[in-house]
């Protein structure tokens, strides 16, 4: 799986989400990504990466995704914090 396919059904979340993914070792199989979505919204953490982890469940078991970094951000805390960047 390529970041940009990464990428692609991170931002299928919801509508607007925004998502930026970094391979981390050239592998294709370790990722850091931050993503931006309204369907984080009154959620905690830990459900927001559930529901991010949810997305790769398949690409998880079979080991083809072996890490997945996450940052995961409302609208409203992705300005709050300054517009972060991987």
């Amino acid at each position: 799986m390529t970041p940009d396919q990464l990428r692609a059904r991170l931002e299928t979340l919801a509508p607007a989400t925004q998502a930026e993914v970094r391979d981390l070792t050239g592998t294709l199989d370790h990722y850091q990504a931050l993503v931006v979505s309204q369907a984080f919204e009154g959620k905690l953490m830990i459900e927001q990466h559930r529901l991010v982890m949810g997305l790769f469940q398949r690409e998880i078991d079979s080991g083809e995704v072996h890490a997945l970094t996450l940052k995961t951000y409302t609208p409203a805390q992705y300005e709050k914090a300054g517009r972060p960047r991987l």
